[in-house]
This record gives C-alpha cells, structure tokens and sequence, in this order.
C-alpha cells in the first residue's frame, strides 16, 4: 500500500536513529505511559511507538500480542500521524478512507477506532507516536484527548532524558580516555626528565616548575670522547656508527652512575659528566677518577 511521508523525512529519519532507541528492550517509563493511556482513554489497546524508514516500532504496548513488536511502515495507521503535527482520530476506521483498506481494518483483530498524536520535537521532527485503539467505533472526550496530548510529552521528554543520558555516558568515557592518555603522557614526561636531568631537579622541576639555580664551591667534571672518531665517521654505514655510540655510551651510563656520577650531555663521541653535583661530597675528585679509569678500558675493547 502507498503512503506518505513528510517534507523532511530525511532529516526526521537521522533524528530518530540519533536516539539510539530502536530495537531496544522494554523499558517501565514508556509502558507505564501506554498503560496509562488505554487506561485514560477506556481503550484495549495503546501504543509508544517509533517510525522507521520502512517500518514501525513499538518501544511499548499494551493490550497487544507479546511477540507483536513492529509492522511495515504501508500497513502502519501512524504513517499517515507522522506526516503532521496534530492529532489524528479516526472514529471508525471502515468509514475513513485514510485507513479503510489497512489489513489490521479489513481483517484480524478488526481494529474499528484509531487515535494518534505524532511525537513531534522541538525542531519539528516527527519521532513517532503515543496512540490508542479499540474494537469498537467510538469518540473521545475533550479531557481525554488532551490528557493524551500531556502524555505524549512526556513521552518527548524519556527521550530527551534517555538522548543525553547516552552523551553524557559517552562523554564520561570519552573523559576516562582522556585521563588514562594524560597520566601516561606525565609518566613518559617524568622518565624523560629523569633521563635527564637528575632526580632532586627533576623532582624541583616538577613541583615548582622550574630550578633555582645553585652555586656549588666545588665539583670535577669528566669530559671523554673517541680518538680517531673523525675517522670512524667517514668510513662506517651511519647506523653502524650510531649503534657502536649508543653501546659504548650506554656502558659509559652504568659506569658513571656506579660512581655517584651525574652525566650531562653527549655531543657527537663526546661525554660529560659531573661528580659533586648536584649533591655535594668531598671525595668527588676521586669517584671521577675512578670512572674515568674505568671508561679507559672500555675504550680499548
């Protein structure tokens, strides 16, 4: 069977998959408000439903069959509500063209009287609708209709309430992310420091965010590099020389740090590094000598 759609069916169409909602279980809020409805109404039947691009879906039912979830969208009495902003009532529906043809009409269970109002948001998209149904041809009180125009509000607003509910769900994970990227980006940023520089101004640096600088009276810097290195450099594949540097330096890093050494920079084959600072001793003369004479082999091998 034809039936229509309304002008902006493709913007309505992302409004309602943007709910995330369809195809979801049952939920009390929209049943209680269908109950609610037959009930107000005098109605066997009432409904809470969403309007697919080809069908219907019921989010909540009453007085319906249990395994009666959804139905094409040409045999739906809504896809005609949907097209509007106001409410539809059909009185008897073997008398109405709109809906006389429907095989819920001209067969089993034989539906005589429709009423829907179109679930119509704020930036007049029509969602779907709050509806009731009965065997018999019948009319609604004023009071009925509008207490039914009250509940589809409420409607509108679960779905508003559940549409945020799922963003700031998604928001807050977005924030944990985001927090689990932060502590590890500062544990990296701490071991670089600490790579560094050394720990009591790594930890002044992170606690004040700079260094106050310090005389020291009295220190004895180590200054070590690689004869014939100009050399080496011409004649060796550049990885190959980067490798022989990091495995020596990297010696050169445990030996230093034995001796209560602090490096300070490499540039090229050259390596520094300072004894007495920045924790002051007396016998810092003596812990570079024995590093040195310690590097001295190293050299050699």
């Amino acid at each position: 069977m034809p039936y229509s759609t309304p002008a902006n069916e493709a913007e309505r169409l992302v409004a309602v998959r943007a709910l995330n909602i369809l195809d979801t279980a049952p939920e009390i809020a929209y049943d209680d408000i269908g109950e609610l409805a037959a009930q107000i109404c005098h109605c066997p039947v009432a409904y809470v439903s969403l309007m697919d691009d080809d069908r219907l879906w019921l989010k909540a039912k009453y007085g319906l069959p249990p395994n009666f979830n959804q139905c094409p969208r040409e045999i739906a009495f809504c896809a005609t509500t949907v097209c509007g902003t106001e409410m539809v009532v059909a009185p008897d529906l073997l008398m109405d063209a709109r809906f006389n043809q429907i095989p819920f009409v001209t067969g089993e269970p034989h539906f005589k009287f429709y009423c829907g109002i179109p679930l119509v948001t704020e930036a007049g998209y029509a969602l779907g609708t709050l509806c009731v149904m009965d065997f018999v041809p019948r009319q609604l009180t004023f009071e009925q209709g509008e207490a039914l125009r009250r509940l589809s509000r409420q409607v509108l607003a679960q779905l508003e309430l559940r549409r945020k509910l799922i963003e700031f769900d998604q928001a807050l994970k977005e924030l944990d992310h985001a927090h689990v990227d932060l502590v590890a980006e500062k544990a990296r940023t701490e071991e670089l420091l600490i790579n560094i520089l050394p720990v009591s101004v790594a930890d002044e640096l992170k606690k004040s965010g700079k260094v106050q600088p310090k005389y020291e009276p009295s220190a004895t810097i180590l200054f070590a590099d690689f004869k014939g290195f100009t050399l080496l450099a011409e004649r060796m594949e550049p990885a190959a020389l980067i490798g022989l540097l990091d495995q020596y330096f990297t010696a050169f890093d445990e030996i230093v740090t034995r001796h209560g050494l602090e490096k300070i920079k490499t540039i090229g084959d050259a390596y520094m590094a300072v004894a007495g600072v920045p924790t002051a001793n007396r016998r810092h003369p003596i812990d570079a000598c024995l590093a040195a004479l310690e590097i001295t082999p190293s050299r050699r091998a």
